[in-house]
């Protein structure tokens, strides 16, 4: 594809990235003066007491929405108080500058979805160490000492993918795919999941997948390299939330009728069921994440015990189930 089919492409795709947005209720946060690429939104209850929670997404994006309005809505009913933040860009480093401006302030709990689980244990232990109770959600560090994880268990979720690639493809077949930040311990337990089933089907070669770093206009690019270095490709796996809707782009740009498999039920993927662009999505349960945290810390600060594991679980829509879906998500 020459440079001006990209261009048209990404103009394409941040159409649907707006349309995402609106359908989705927006990512609702205000600029955080000191950290111009940090967002940072606060819920304030008048009656509470000092107990305070703060909650830190591993980067600003629509698919947190439904985590922030049920996190909000519980902290009201408990009478605590909880602040949301997450980096413009998936960044270690700025996850880590927002720990430790936490740990200052001295909040009663962190729930944080880690960018890379092993760089940032050290922050969650002094966390820990100074008393705060931590949860992980969303993505796992289970070599620090946080008090829990609440979310999806990533490689039984990869291992449903591939139970569903390999029906799809009738044990044989191509695969290509995209992934998001390369760190994330969530993606790659998918990613694993995955391989492990496809590992019963010699006859289905996974080709290539490329990540994103959680960048829109590189997961468009990154979905063109792999369709151009490999047309005869069967099915596209998107493991992340940007990979599905850049493929959803691609398939209309090119009128494609190549399977498409993805993850996470985003209006733009569910809309790519009704249209016909996605086969398959393997949804979480994300909007009862924001419910549970602040339940979990609320009852960790009150010295309660709460499981180490909370497996939040998923759900397959295919064009089969997705008006039931629909129906009992409203």
């Amino acid at each position: 594809m020459d440079g001006k089919g990209s261009r048209k492409l990404f103009f394409i795709f941040m159409i649907f990235l707006c349309l995402l947005l609106l359908l989705s209720g927006g990512f609702n946060l205000t600029q955080h003066t000191q950290k111009p690429a940090t967002t940072h939104k606060v819920h304030k209850n008048k009656n509470a007491e000092k107990r305070s929670f703060a909650i830190v997404y591993p980067v600003a994006h629509p698919f947190f929405q439904s985590v922030t309005q049920s996190a909000e809505e519980t902290a009201k009913s408990l009478g605590v108080n909880v602040s949301i933040w997450a980096s413009q860009i998936s960044d270690v480093k700025q996850q880590i500058r927002i720990m430790e401006d936490l740990i200052q302030k001295h909040v009663d709990g962190i729930a944080i979805g880690p960018v890379d689980s092993e760089a940032l244990t050290p922050i969650i232990n002094k966390a820990v160490d100074e008393g705060i109770k931590v949860i992980c959600f969303d993505t796992d560090a289970p070599n620090s000492k946080r008090t829990a994880y609440i979310g999806t268990n990533n490689y039984l979720a990869g291992r449903s993918m591939g139970e569903v690639v390999a029906q799809l493809l009738h044990g044989k077949g191509t695969i290509i795919g995209g992934t998001g930040t390369a760190t994330l311990l969530n993606l790659k337990q998918r990613i694993n999941g995955m391989k492990d089933v496809l590992k019963k089907y010699p006859n289905i070669k996974l080709l290539e997948i490329k990540p994103n770093d959680s960048i829109p206009n590189r997961a468009l690019s990154n979905t063109e390299k792999m369709i151009r270095s490999h047309p005869h490709f069967d099915l596209f796996v998107g493991m992340d939330s940007l990979s599905g809707p850049a493929a959803i782009t691609v398939w209309k740009a090119m009128g494609l009728k190549k399977e498409l498999v993805t993850f996470d039920g985003l209006p733009i993927i569910l809309n790519g069921i009704e249209n016909g662009q996605v086969t398959a999505t393997i949804a979480q349960r994300e909007f009862t994440w924001g419910k549970l945290i602040i339940k979990r810390l609320n009852e960790a600060c009150e010295g309660k015990e709460i499981s180490e594991i909370e497996d939040t679980g998923t759900i397959k829509i295919t064009k089969d189930n997705i008006k039931g879906y629909l129906k009992a998500s409203h």
